[in-house]
């Protein structure tokens, strides 16, 4: 059975729903995601241990944010806040000294917290150096040592952390080996901070440091005022005691009070045989005696004074002259 011949031209039969341009999008698509797949590979590979990846991200954009265009602007930055929000505006300059000028208005407003006024220019590396030299400016101490723990993968402004404030080197270095025993992270170091700014740089920066790094930049960070002051020393309590001993003659005692004893009665009888013995011997005879204590009413005075931590001497003095007379009858 033959078959009609077709002409070259003719147009070749299409599939009903069936578009050849379907597998051309396919195929793009797929050379997309597979390029997607080799980004997120390298990208993974960039980032390795650094967790604190996207905290970098996120304080590098809070420093471009705060970057000027041209002039200068003044920001604040809190090492205590989180990143991302460690930098607020607090206004803009034309010139530098305008700059210096709303500094020194804006410092005494954050006198007393962990605030530092900044001055950024127009260059991002600049902004951050400021932030590095603030950031280990704050941790050093007035006087002692502040033990604090460096994070050398976390972005600048959130690399240090304060620990414990000692007063003397035997304790810093103490709470030193105790918080490295205790640190399992091998990206974090334990640091002892003295009063020495310089020397705290060097820590941080080790082979890296210059002193020029300091002075050329645009903050003159020294000057600042000082964040981390030790508190003042707890004042001494004396604590006081009281003895109870038993009272005698001539016996030294510590009161607190003063006692006066007026119009006692002292009743005593006293060499009553005696008495009896001289009625019985004589008349008209006149009897005279002297005791220490007599049967009488009469005002006696005894006074303790009160002083603090001295001796004193309870002294009672009673003397009376008793005259008899008898009459023999």
């Amino acid at each position: 059975m033959s078959h009609p011949t077709e002409p070259s031209d003719s147009s070749k039969p299409v599939l009903k729903d069936k578009n050849p341009h379907n597998y051309r999008k396919v195929g793009y698509s797929m050379i997309v995601i597979s390029v997607s797949l080799v980004l997120i590979g390298i990208l993974v590979l960039a980032i390795g241990n650094n967790y604190h990846f996207s905290g970098d991200i996120m304080a590098k954009q809070e420093v471009d944010s705060m970057t000027p265009k041209s002039g200068y602007t003044i920001v604040v930055f809190d090492y205590t806040q989180p990143v991302g929000a460690k930098l607020q505006l607090l206004g803009s300059a034309s010139t530098f000294e305008d700059a210096k000028k709303l500094q020194q208005q804006r410092i005494p407003d954050y006198a007393g917290q962990k605030g530092q006024v900044l001055i950024f220019d127009k260059s991002i590396q600049n902004n951050t150096n400021s932030i590095s030299l603030a950031e280990v400016y704050a941790m050093t101490p007035t006087s002692g040592y502040d033990v604090v723990s460096f994070n050398t993968v976390m972005p600048v402004g959130a690399r240090l952390a304060s620990q414990t404030l000692d007063s003397s080197s035997g304790a810093a270095i103490n709470d030193s080996a105790r918080y490295s025993s205790a640190n399992v992270d091998t990206q974090v170091q334990i640091l002892t901070f003295t009063s020495s700014f310089d020397d705290n740089l060097k820590q941080i920066l080790g082979s890296n440091y210059n002193p020029e790094f300091v002075t050329d930049n645009i903050n003159q960070i020294k000057s600042m005022p000082a964040k981390m002051i030790p508190p003042p020393p707890a004042p001494v309590v004396q604590v006081n005691t009281t003895k109870t001993t038993p009272v005698s003659q001539n016996a030294t005692t510590t009161t607190t009070a003063t006692t006066t004893i007026t119009n006692s009665t002292v009743i005593t009888q006293t060499n009553s045989s005696s008495i009896s013995s001289a009625l019985a011997a004589g008349t008209n005879s006149s009897l005279s005696m002297s005791a220490n204590m007599t049967t009488t009413s009469s005002n006696h005075t005894a006074t303790v004074s009160n002083n603090t931590s001295s001796n004193h001497t309870k002294t009672v003095s009673l003397s009376e002259n008793l005259v008899v007379n008898s009459t023999s009858k």
